[in-house]
């Protein structure tokens, strides 16, 4: 059996050593809390932004449930330090920030960002899939989905021409000239896409297919204008139906989605904990490794479920943009078993 050799030496003046005290609650005090608490993850565990004492959890920290365990880890790694565009690949942050999403998630793989496409806009949260992260940026696929809508026939053409109204990449509304049905369905498909360029202004903006395009045709818009953008629900219609057709349904398959997010998003996990429930109290901190720096999971006493927080406190920080602040405290408030107010709203 091994035990820990204690601390010995001479006596007189060692290194410096401080322990600054972090306040989060306004009034001093936890107004609600877990009886027992829980245990935080040790391993998964650290505060990318505590300079020189990552394994130090400062007092503000969110924290999440792991699913799988039910230990409690960050929720958020940090926050973008560059807004991503529509099309964007580059998901930038610092380099402590990405340092910490390779040790918690490896080289490659996953993670949630969470944010609005723009300022004060709908907060959404995609995950994204990345290939490499080191330095200040995280290489990612972009975040953006495609709309897609299919039109359904109600008898299959056999003759005539088609006239669709679609959108154009402002949002107005555009009639298509005259389209030619030909038995030929690679020919058909050609036909419809050349007056949907036409129409549009935009080659391959909108992209007509289809395995049978006399009964039911798809949509996908992908090009200048419409990539990763959603559109009006059942925007495709059509004006003049050809031989045989009286009635067409549309239907939207696919929701377009903008793949742009604001400076500041959010950059968390996916095991769960990415969904905040509480934060670390005030005092100096949890720290998350024992005297050799071996990580080790530690007691998570009186974790908070109520009070009044001080928002300038949060960690990583708190969010800047006017949705993504509402979004967190919604988050805290819905998930958490007890209830936050928050110093700002006063």
């Amino acid at each position: 059996m091994s035990i820990a050799a204690p601390i010995v030496g001479l006596p007189g003046f060692g290194t410096a050593r401080t322990a600054s005290n972090r306040v989060i609650f306004r009034d001093g005090q936890i107004t609600g809390w877990l009886s027992q608490g829980k245990v935080i993850n040790g391993t998964l565990s650290r505060d990318p932004s505590n300079t020189g004492n990552i394994d130090v959890l400062r007092a503000g920290l969110l924290m999440g449930k792991i699913t799988a365990t039910g230990l409690y880890a960050p929720s958020v790694l940090g926050v973008t330090s560059a807004a991503l565009t529509n099309t964007g690949t580059t998901v930038s942050a610092s380099a402590a920030v990405v340092t910490e999403l390779v040790r918690r998630l490896g080289s490659s793989g996953t993670f949630k960002l969470v944010g609005p496409p723009a300022a004060s806009g709908v907060v959404r949260t995609s995950t994204l899939t990345y290939s490499a992260a080191s330095g200040t940026s995280i290489t990612v696929t972009a975040a953006g989905v495609n709309e897609v809508q299919t039109l359904t026939f109600g008898a299959a053409a056999t003759g005539g021409t088609y006239r669709f109204r679609v959108p154009l990449a402002n949002g107005s509304m555009v009639t298509t000239g005259s389209i030619t049905w030909d038995t030929t369905d690679g020919t058909l498909l050609s036909n419809i896409n050349a007056a949907l360029d036409t129409a549009t202004g935009v080659v391959g903006g909108i992209v007509a297919t289809g395995a049978a395009p006399d009964t039911a045709l798809t949509f996908t818009f992908s090009g200048v204008g419409y990539l990763s953008s959603p559109q009006p629900t059942e925007t495709i219609s059509v004006v003049t139906f050809p031989t045989s057709g009286t009635t067409a349904t549309t239907v939207r398959t696919t929701t377009g989605v903008s793949g742009a997010f604001v400076i500041g998003s959010l950059i968390c996990p996916v095991d769960g904990s990415e969904n905040p429930v509480t934060l670390v109290p005030s005092g100096s901190g949890l720290k998350v490794t024992d005297l050799d720096g071996t990580s080790v999971d530690r007691d998570f006493p009186m974790m908070p479920l109520a009070g009044v927080l001080l928002t300038a406190n949060f960690l990583p920080a708190y969010p800047s943009d006017a949705s993504l602040k509402i979004w967190l405290k919604e988050t805290l408030s819905t998930l958490s078993a007890g209830k936050y107010a928050f110093d700002d709203e006063f």
